[in-house]
């Protein structure tokens, strides 16, 4: 419904997938292990989230808008600040025509040689960073391997990093980290469920809970089951063996005290590697 209220045609990036596996069947379940999806529809102002880590500002979960569609050539001038583009133009055609204008641009100012342009657009996608600002990516297609201890790649797709992000299943959810999080619980059905939507939000302010329901937090009979058998530091500190092995410390250590106060007689001396070793263990 989101992509459809946005003006403009969508671009479709379709997935790249191989591997040494060659069942048809058992190929496409270890695909489907990727977050990456297989066909990949994306237009101007849709809201999208990276799948990948790119560097400490960003990483996998982190939300931003695609702006415009350019090829690597056409970026790298514009981030070295060679080109001004208008913001937010709309639809492939028009950046196509805003592509050729930069070229002719590039030769008005005496641009000698040919333009890094394979011809393909990429979506350049605008992030908002954690800090409050906000940074442009060339969204380039990334790989997602299943690989042996040998090397052998069993299966790899190769994809643009990126999925839509007006919403989520929280399935798909899992293993995301997000700094602004809108979380349904209305339809939770499985232990762990809530936990896993919660937890993704990195702030409490950062996270906001529709349809609560304390019954909906469900966690399953083993797990409780496991968490009461744990003891506790002071009950573990009763525990007879820690009390035997608690007081022959004690003991030592007197004896060790004991004996550094009496005189030493550096020719006789009968103090083994042992005790100069818990002696310097004691301090």
């Amino acid at each position: 419904m989101k992509m459809r209220q946005l003006k403009g045609d969508s671009k479709i990036y379709m997935a790249e997938d191989g591997g040494t596996v060659k069942d048809p069947q058992q190929l496409e379940r270890l695909l489907q292990n990727f977050m990456a999806p297989k066909k990949l529809e994306l237009k101007v102002g849709a809201q999208v989230m990276l799948i990948k880590n790119m560097d400490d500002g960003l990483v996998n979960g982190s939300l931003g808008k695609i702006v415009r569609f350019m090829s690597e050539g056409m970026f790298e001038k514009y981030v070295a600040g060679e080109i001004e583009l208008p913001q937010d133009k709309a639809g492939i055609e028009e950046v196509d025509a805003m592509s050729a204008e930069i070229k002719k641009r590039l030769n008005a100012m005496g641009h000698k040689g040919p333009i890094a342009d394979t011809g393909i657009r990429y979506p350049v996608v605008r992030f908002l960073l954690p800090d409050g600002m906000e940074r442009e990516l060339l969204c380039q297609p990334e790989d997602w391997k299943v690989e042996l201890p040998n090397g052998e790649v069993q299966a790899q797709r190769r994809q643009i990093p990126l999925i839509l992000a007006w919403a989520l299943s929280i399935h798909k959810a899992q293993g995301q980290t997000l700094e602004r999080v809108k979380v349904d619980l209305r339809k939770i059905f499985e232990n762990g469920q809530a936990y896993v939507a919660l937890s993704r939000a990195t702030t409490q302010e950062g996270l906001w809970v529709q349809n609560f329901n304390a019954k909906a937090v469900m966690a399953h009979p083993r797990v409780g089951e496991f968490y009461h058998s744990l003891y506790s530091v002071n009950k573990a500190l009763m525990h007879p063996k820690v009390k035997a092995a608690e007081k022959a410390m004690k003991e030592n250590k007197a004896d060790v005290m004991d004996r550094s106060a009496a005189p030493r007689n550096v020719a006789n001396d009968d103090w083994d590697e042992d005790e100069e070793a818990m002696m310097a263990a004691y301090g």
